[in-house]
């Protein structure tokens, strides 16, 4: 089994489950798998079902207060071994960039979210969405290998799946 943790507009196909606190988001040919919302439901499988978790931005989304208990859900459903993905947004390369061009819109994005303020979504979604759309705590790949460390992960590896500049995506592994 294969799971994609706040999923949003990045959606995989079989054999991943989407999961996803907005059912669908705008934009998107279709919507999650399955509505969880990590800062209070438990992910809904068993203890070590799952072999894979892709976890791209979920903690750059949630409040620092959230982060242990989410991780601590991952672990849980991890299979010994398990390998999760966590993709989060490198803060170091882009404070260094917003420092060098303060007014950038897209660099300011990138630190506190887009807000739900997207040209191409109605201006009545702005209220629902804001609080799903903004971003709580970024991370340095050393404040983020601390972070999966304390929460049972070992074995980073760095990957590339994006080709922008900002990209923090480790692969590591449930000790």
């Amino acid at each position: 089994m294969k799971l994609n943790l706040a999923s949003g507009t990045d959606l995989k196909p079989l054999p991943w489950i989407n999961l996803d606190v907005v059912a669908r988001w705008p934009g998107t040919s279709r919507g999650c798998d399955v509505i969880w919302d990590a800062r209070k439901d438990k992910i809904p499988y068993d203890n070590e079902s799952v072999d894979e978790i892709y976890a791209s931005y979920l903690l750059l989304h949630l409040a620092p207060r959230f982060h242990k208990p989410v991780l601590a859900e991952i672990h849980r459903v991890l299979m010994p071994g398990g390998v999760l993905v966590v993709g989060e947004v490198d803060m170091r390369k882009v404070m260094t960039k917003w420092l060098e061009a303060p007014s950038d819109p897209g660099l300011a994005d990138l630190i506190w979210g887009e807000q739900a303020v997207r040209p191409e979504w109605p201006i009545e979604l702005a209220d629902e969405l804001v609080e799903f759309d903004k971003h709580c705590q970024g991370f340095t790949e050393e404040s983020l290998k601390k972070t999966l460390t304390d929460s049972g992960f070992t074995n980073f590896t760095p990957l590339r799946l994006h080709v922008v500049f900002y990209e923090l995506t480790l692969a590591c592994r449930k000790i």
